[in-house]
């Protein structure tokens, strides 16, 4: 049976006792994100790099949602502390809707506030997550966001070179995976394996497994792109080296999105947490 509790500046979703995911949006951070993932009785599967010493890629938490650029506002990255926060924006945890949990599935639902460094507003973000009950090794996560803007236009967009290169696609869902995991194993819908091969690619759903270094299991977590989402099937932005594993559908790899007030953007996915390495069969079972 789930239980889900409020702690200070979070949400901490149990599973029979055991810790399966916390959602934190503390009032001094810069976004709302879920860490740490895991199954009920494995190490943890994320990683927040802002507290990991030395310090690099902080803005990596876990399960975050970000873009590169908002109305050319950077909602990706962050500050270092101290610096000049001009043309970088903030993602507010403004209230939780609703939250439930139960013998089969828990839910909670989220509301967030995309504002610049000036103060101004350009999205409210309203958050869904839906959690099944663990089976089997596996576990699925429905997360779906939904981007509306806020009395204005708004433009999502990235920047853009070639795959693999120092193009920056960086837009939308993202998920930082443990660095005990790392260099992990690579599969896409295709039948890919090759990280250069995926990224820009696109692909129905696209997962990484590794090797916990903690308890020497095999864990993955795999994300499956939703058909009613826009662009269907999405392109990846995969990286893969020791101590740097993520996956992140991005969207607007090709084009931005252009949103007028009254015309949201919902993205959802789904995202499943498992022990072994990524399988076709259950990830197909799994699937919408």
């Amino acid at each position: 049976m789930f239980s889900l509790e409020s702690i200070d500046d979070g949400l901490r979703l149990e599973w029979d006792g055991q810790p399966v995911l916390q959602y934190n949006f503390s009032k001094g951070g810069n976004r709302p994100f879920v860490h740490p993932f895991r199954l009920p009785d494995s190490p943890e599967l994320t990683t927040d790099r802002a507290t990991v010493v030395p310090v690099d890629h902080l803005h990596h938490q876990g399960l975050w949602v970000g873009w590169k650029k908002v109305n050319g506002v950077n909602f990706w990255e962050q500050p270092q502390e101290g610096a000049d926060p001009a043309g970088y924006g903030r993602i507010l945890h403004q209230k939780v809707v609703s939250q439930d949990a139960g013998d089969d599935q828990a839910r909670f639902t989220t509301q967030n506030s995309w504002t610049d460094w000036t103060d101004v507003q350009h999205l409210t973000e309203t958050r869904e997550t839906t959690v099944r009950a663990p089976q089997d090794g596996v576990m699925v996560v429905d997360f779906r966001t939904e981007l509306a803007p806020h009395e204005r236009d708004v433009t999502l967009d990235l920047l853009r070179g070639e795959p693999g290169g120092p193009g920056l696609f960086y837009s939308g869902v993202a998920i930082r995976y443990n660095d005990a995991m790392s260099p992990g194993e690579f599969l896409d819908a295709d039948g890919r394996s090759d990280v250069d091969e995926i990224f820009g690619s696109t692909s129905r759903w696209c997962g990484c497994s590794g090797r916990h270094s903690q308890d020497g299991q095999v864990y993955g977590i795999t994300v499956i792109d939703h058909p009613e989402n826009p662009r269907y099937p999405t392109s990846w932005w995969l990286r893969n080296r020791k101590d740097f594993c993520l996956v992140q559908p991005s969207p607007s790899y090709h084009e931005p999105f252009e949103l007028s007030p009254g015309e949201p953007l919902t993205l959802q996915y789904r995202i499943v947490v498992h022990r072994g390495p990524v399988s076709p069969n259950v990830i197909e079972e799994a699937a919408w």
